[in-house]
């Protein structure tokens, strides 16, 4: 996905939900380990002003190495990937937040589950002025999956 384009969905969709800005933030995991540069600038569309550097990069807080050195199996196990599946993603695959989640009209921790870990994970999220969600805690998200488990080389 190009950053036009992934630029367009999170104005017009994405942003304006928890579950929406957690896709965008996977999706710019995916993107960036694949081009950097691109995928940076998306990453930083998700997350809140004091998590950037001066350059507008993500910082430390967006957990880029913790994603890069599972392959991103991480960020494509909320998308459908799964060890048995070998981590195969799609972008509009549905996510669901479970029944614990705390939200209200400023501030969510909301629950997602992923498909390489048997706990679901916690990701906090808050709305800015302008009425678009911001992650403000996606260390859970970087957290490791199981191992591939298909035998297929």
């Amino acid at each position: 996905m190009d950053y036009q384009k992934f630029s367009e969905n999170w104005e017009q969709e994405w942003g304006k939900s928890e579950l929406g800005a957690i896709r965008a933030f996977l999706i710019g995991i995916i993107e960036y380990l694949d081009n950097p540069e691109e995928g940076s600038r998306m990453i930083a569309l998700t997350l809140p002003k004091h998590y950037l550097s001066k350059d507008g990069a993500p910082g430390r807080e967006a957990f880029l190495e913790y994603f890069s050195n599972d392959g991103g199996n991480s960020a494509k196990s909320y998308l459908g990937g799964t060890p048995e599946n070998s981590y195969r993603y799609d972008y509009d695959h549905p996510m669901e937040m479970l029944a614990n989640s705390v939200r209200n009209d400023r501030e969510s921790k909301v629950f997602i589950q992923s498909g390489g870990k048997d706990m679901p994970t916690p990701v906090h999220l808050r709305k800015n002025s302008d009425g678009i969600w911001k992650l403000f805690n996606v260390s859970s998200l970087a957290t490791g999956v199981k191992k591939i488990t298909s035998r297929d080389f």
